[in-house]
């Protein structure tokens, strides 16, 4: 009996020391980074950054591979994220739609089942109409919603924070809009220019590369006026105290070991304060800003008691 606990205390100590061992070296093989959306995209444009840093840095001493997975408003890609091994070769990168999907039931999960790893940036948020929309201005909008409720057409991607702003707008306006789902920024973009709908949500990024074409921007939901558009108002100028920014989120698997998501989190704050991330978030949209893990997950905690306010209106739309 004692010959064979000593045998199997002996095979548990090289299991625990092998452990150790490959924990120690990772990683030992290019690191996965699970995209919700085509090649392109805001949020693709934020994982390059990152690629492109440790690829010059040999931060790692391993590559970063991003692999797009675009489809179920995220969902696809953050389940892949999450159902992973939580070995530190899989992570992703998302925004506030790990909250909003979760209350619309779209997932069983929200960013509570995952390891936060931080913050690369954000991006203000705003509305646009188009161009040659008879609505021009925010008073405007909000004086048409208020002449003829549920009649202002919303192009939205139901579930995601695109969906939310606008409810929690019209919410703290007394209005009611009349959302029409649509998709992504790519798609919405189009329906508000060629006014198949009145106006969208787009992040800063967005309405600074669109704002002359054929997008008017009427308002921003940040702090305080963005530069690169002076002349557009924030929702708070105008009366209505609400904020809201897009923040990009880093996840891993819940169990990633505290040594591994460390290092991820340290290297991802570096790719922000590195001169060549810095420049390029700056000229992409963003706010060259890493936000620390925690922090994060209170930004997520905020999302979801909104959102959960605002589910039963979201979801008569999700229902039609």
């Amino acid at each position: 009996m004692k010959l064979r606990h000593i045998a199997v205390l002996a095979g548990l100590a090289v299991t625990i020391s092998g452990g150790a061992v490959a924990q120690d070296s990772w990683p030992s093989e290019p690191v996965r980074v699970i995209v919700p959306t085509d090649a392109g995209g805001s949020v693709d444009s934020i994982a390059r950054i990152v690629q492109r840093y440790v690829e010059a840095s040999d931060a790692l001493g391993e590559k970063l591979v991003v692999v797009n997975m675009p489809g179920a408003g995220g969902t696809i890609a953050t389940r892949t994220v999450k159902d992973a091994e939580a070995d530190g070769y899989t992570i992703g990168l998302w925004h506030e739609g790990l909250v909003t999907s979760a209350v619309m039931g779209v997932a069983d999960y929200d960013h509570t089942d995952f390891r936060v790893l931080g913050g690369t940036g954000y991006t203000e948020i705003g509305l646009a109409v188009g161009a040659n929309n008879e609505i021009q201005s925010f008073e405007r909008l909000i004086d048409a919603a208020r002449e003829a409720p549920n009649e202002v057409l919303v192009a939205t991607n139901v579930g995601l924070a695109v969906h939310f702003i606008p409810l929690m707008l019209q919410d703290r306006a007394g209005v009611e809009f009349r959302y029409v789902q649509v998709g992504g920024g790519a798609k919405r973009f189009p329906s508000v220019a060629a006014g198949h709908t009145d106006t969208a949500i787009f992040g800063a990024s967005e309405l600074i590369k669109w704002a002359g074409a054929d997008l008017t921007p009427i308002v921003f939901f940040s702090e305080e006026r963005i530069p690169e558009l002076p002349d557009v108002p924030t929702a708070r100028e105008m009366g209505i105290d609400m904020v809201a920014d897009g923040h990009r989120i880093w996840i891993a698997p819940k169990d990633t070991p505290d040594e591994v998501a460390t290092k991820l989190t340290d290297v991802l704050r570096a790719a922000v304060e590195s001169d060549e991330g810095r420049e390029s978030l700056v000229s992409g949209g963003f706010r060259a800003v890493f936000i620390e893990p925690e922090d994060v997950e209170g930004v997520l905690d905020g999302w979801k008691t909104n959102a959960e306010q605002l589910v039963d209106q979201a979801m008569t739309l999700r229902n039609n």
